[in-house]
């Protein structure tokens, strides 16, 4: 993705569109991009080979912003990110779509693992240090995403959808994991 990034970036440079002094932040741009794109493209091919379309879309809106805010484990490149994130989906997919649980039993794994989310607090990467602001910022996000899940997880439990109050609590099975496994590594001293 660098690579292309790069190339993408001499071409409008070449063809004046921007300037030297802007070229880092149009290449990171670019990169970003790519590698969105990429991911969210795989992802999505994955959930429609699965005809899983909506519980990957589920799946999204609770993942993203939890791992966004509340942190935790971070691989070194984008392709070890990648595989794992796709590892993460597939496997979150074929679990909802082939284990049948209790809602109680995916009620209580959902609300222990919120809980020690909310416990470990928002996971600091070394290459990403946050000021208190952006700390208090994260934590208060984290907070409104776990208010919103647990609205939507109250909701699974009373109309009796199994499948979705499932699919949450794997979602939260594996960023709690990931959020301890942060917490343990990146642990300041």
């Amino acid at each position: 993705m660098e690579y292309l990034s790069h190339k993408l970036t001499d071409y409008i440079l070449k063809k004046e569109i921007i300037k030297q002094d802007s070229y880092d932040i149009y290449q990171y741009g670019f990169q970003c991009f790519l590698e969105i794109s990429v991911s969210t493209i795989c992802s999505i091919v994955i959930a429609l080979l699965l005809h899983m379309l909506p519980e990957c879309l589920f799946f999204f809106l609770l993942f993203i912003p939890m791992r966004s805010f509340s942190g935790g484990l971070h691989l070194k490149t984008y392709f070890s990110c990648f595989l794992a994130s796709i590892i993460v989906l597939i496997s979150t997919l074929l679990a909802v779509k082939y284990i049948a649980v209790p809602i109680i039993v995916s009620l209580i794994l959902y609300i222990f693992f919120a809980i020690l989310i909310l416990v470990i607090g928002p996971v600091d990467h070394p290459n990403r240090e946050v000021d208190s602001h952006d700390n208090h910022i994260f934590k208060l996000k984290t907070y409104l995403t776990v208010l919103f899940s647990l609205l939507t997880a109250i909701i699974f439990s009373v109309i009796g959808n199994a499948k979705y109050m499932f699919l949450q609590a794997v979602i939260f099975i594996f960023i709690g994991i990931t959020a301890l496994i942060g917490r343990i590594l990146y642990k300041k001293n």
